[in-house]
């Protein structure tokens, strides 16, 4: 059995899933419409003000659908556990198929992300292969840089995900 999940922030890099040690089944883009990207998940002052989540709107959103293992969706969840989970329709070349996707619980106000997480997201769309024109929506979103503390924040942002396994419970560990 699998799960489809539908990423559109960080999730969109192969180095983000390889870093969390998930293997994508396989993978597409998709486009979620009646609805836009906000930055609207606290993160961490300074270094990642704001994370992605999507709100309906007039809108669309791309993304990556991926067919993961239920092993691989549940080792998902507990990296994205301060999220809320919902089912949408996305359109994957032109077929509608139904997804999960991680949203934030509760609105919280907007906020800029920091430069590297827009990069990552948008390094990940082109390597995913999400049109041109979400691309440098997305490279021109506003968002912040703090000199020196992005840089260390960049350089240790694995080990965010390495102490995160230490508090993963055993059985949703792979």
């Amino acid at each position: 059995m699998t799960a489809r999940y539908f990423a559109f922030g960080a999730n969109v890099h192969p180095a983000t899933l390889a870093r969390r040690k998930i293997e994508p089944l396989r993978q597409t883009p998709a486009r979620l419409d009646g609805h836009r990207l906000v930055f609207d998940m606290p993160g961490i002052p300074l270094f990642e003000p704001a994370f992605a989540s999507v709100r309906p709107a007039d809108d669309h959103v791309w993304g990556v659908l991926y067919d993961l293992s239920l092993e691989a969706m549940g080792r998902l969840r507990s990296f994205e556990g301060a999220y809320g989970e919902t089912e949408v329709e996305v359109d994957s070349g032109g077929e509608r198929v139904s997804a999960r996707v991680f949203v934030t619980r509760r609105r919280h106000r907007e906020r800029r992300p920091s430069r590297r997480y827009l990069r990552v997201i948008t390094e990940g769309g082109r390597l995913r292969g999400l049109p041109e024109a979400w691309i440098a929506r997305l490279a021109a979103h506003p968002s912040v840089y703090v000199p020196g503390a992005h840089e260390a924040w960049g350089a240790a942002f694995s080990l965010v995900d390495r102490v995160h396994r230490l508090f993963v419970p055993p059985e949703r560990r792979s």
